[in-house]
């Protein structure tokens, strides 16, 4: 089968999730191939995704590696990086294909983000990433990154990071070739900023941010980020 895009999803315990990510996908009016890169999960992600009939791979967790092993497996000449708790608008993958095909000097880009609440400064989060995707060309894993595969292959991949994986691949993405946003919305779990606090996490996750500027090892900054939570 000749498919138009390739959706890789890196998992770890996310039964839960990986049942509907999948099934929108297949809803789609595209030829997708779906990828999850299992990082050991001790649920019934791998049982789930394969049920599905999506493509699985499982090794060692880490976002980077993960992306990297599923990006291996891919058939399709556009590659779409989807977090397991995403969502996205109907037609979403149809009008990222049409106009990957229509504008050929872009080389990849990313979804409207929408995280799933009313709070305040999570609204503020969604708002602001967006524009820093935009003006900035910093795209975030929750954002939806996609990329011509030759691009990917030429670039290397993703660092095999602890954290920041997605902010170096998107400053290498800028670095190589145009950007395309598409408006359509990608929603995401607001769970991780539930679970601890919004303020607490959105403090966190800045800091973090910081500290990687100012060259703290993402190793280092990866036990922050787990001791913290």
């Amino acid at each position: 089968m000749d498919y138009s895009l390739s959706v890789i999803i890196p998992a770890l315990n996310e039964e839960k999730n990986i049942t509907r990510i999948i099934d929108y996908i297949k809803n789609e009016n595209i030829k997708a191939e779906i990828i999850v890169s299992d990082g050991n999960s001790d649920d019934l992600t791998v049982e789930k995704a394969k049920s599905k009939g999506a493509k699985v791979v499982v090794g060692k967790a880490g976002r980077g590696q993960q992306l990297n092993r599923g990006a291996q497996l891919a058939a399709a000449p556009i590659l779409l990086f989807l977090h397991a708790d995403s969502r996205l608008e109907k037609s979403a993958l149809e009008n990222l294909v049409k106009k990957m095909a229509e504008k050929e000097n872009k080389i990849g880009g990313c979804f409207k983000l929408k995280i799933e609440s009313e709070h305040p400064l999570l609204k503020f989060i969604s708002w602001s990433s967006n524009l820093r995707a935009k003006y900035l060309k910093l795209i975030f894993g929750d954002q939806g990154i996609f990329i011509r595969k030759k691009v990917f292959e030429e670039l290397g991949g993703f660092p095999e990071l602890e954290l920041m994986e997605d902010w170096e691949f998107s400053k290498k993405m800028a670095a190589y070739g145009e950007l395309e946003f598409l408006e359509n919305k990608i929603f995401t779990s607001a769970r991780r900023w539930e679970k601890n606090g919004v303020f607490k996490t959105f403090f966190l996750m800045h800091k973090i941010k910081i500290l990687y500027i100012l060259g703290v090892k993402a190793k280092k900054l990866k036990k922050i980020y787990r001791d913290s939570r």
